[in-house]
């Protein structure tokens, strides 16, 4: 297994070459709130990935008697359960939490605009589904070397009220990097070894879910860089998902017979 870490570190240095961090997160010529401005969008991959802890990665207690990995897992999923609430204290401090009807609200959290973080969701539960233990630890590992790297450049940006976030900030850097399974202790010694196939199938997942995040924060740079104005941003989002909706039922009665 210490062989797949080894693999995940030298991905996570390869990721943290991504323009996202190059051309936003480390701008510090940038104000703190124009750095940030992808935060609404990762609402439904943030709410999203606290029930694939619940209800993907977490397994029963008798499972984990029988599994270390599994065992791991478990107290990983535990660890992860609160963090989504400092993410919508933060949504106010952005100034990202405009009041709307739900209808609104959903209009938006399904919208094309999130899609990449609804879409992230679903790949990831699709890839856990019907995986081996091994290899779903190689993808929380994974996943978990992602935050640790945006939470690391979150740290120091600080609002116009000379704040900082606590989803997107020193933190939740502090909370990820604490984390028992990232431990010298669970690595160096509660890691079971692989034979040469499972090594391969665990770097694999590897592979396939740094591509996954590649694509993602891709969408979080192209996100923040066309939608500073939050309000306006939900504006135009709901009234584009009406004007859908108009068009489809207009369409329907051209249609019908």
């Amino acid at each position: 297994m210490q062989d797949v870490i080894d693999h995940i570190a030298d991905r996570r240095k390869q990721y943290e070459g991504h323009d996202f961090f190059v051309r936003l997160l480390t701008d510090d010529s940038l104000p703190g709130e124009r750095r940030l401005a992808w935060a609404p969008s990762v609402v439904p991959f943030i709410m999203g990935y606290s029930d694939l802890n619940k209800y993907v990665f977490r397994k029963s207690e008798e499972d984990a008697q029988l599994d270390q990995l599994q065992a791991l897992l478990n107290d990983h999923t535990y660890e992860e359960d609160f963090h989504w609430q400092w993410m919508l204290n933060d949504l106010e401090r952005l100034s990202a939490d405009s009041p709307m009807p739900l209808s609104d609200a959903s209009r938006v959290l399904w919208g094309a605009d999130f899609q990449h973080s609804r879409r992230l969701v679903l790949e990831l539960a699709a890839l856990a589904a019907n995986a081996p233990t091994y290899a779903v630890f190689a993808m929380v590992e994974a996943i978990e070397a992602v935050s640790i790297t945006i939470f690391k450049h979150c740290q120091g940006i600080t609002l116009r009220d000379g704040q900082e976030c606590e989803f997107f900030g020193t933190k939740h850097y502090k909370a990820e990097a604490s984390h028992s399974i990232k431990s010298p202790e669970v690595e160096e010694t509660s890691l079971p070894a692989l034979d040469s196939a499972q090594r391969k199938e665990s770097s694999l997942m590897v592979d396939h879910v740094f591509a996954l995040f590649d694509d993602w924060t891709t969408s979080l740079l192209k996100f923040a860089l066309g939608n500073e104005a939050h309000r306006l941003t939900y504006e135009r989002m709901v009234r584009q998902s009406k004007e859908l909706h108009s068009e489809a039922l207009l369409a329907a009665l051209v249609e019908s017979p």
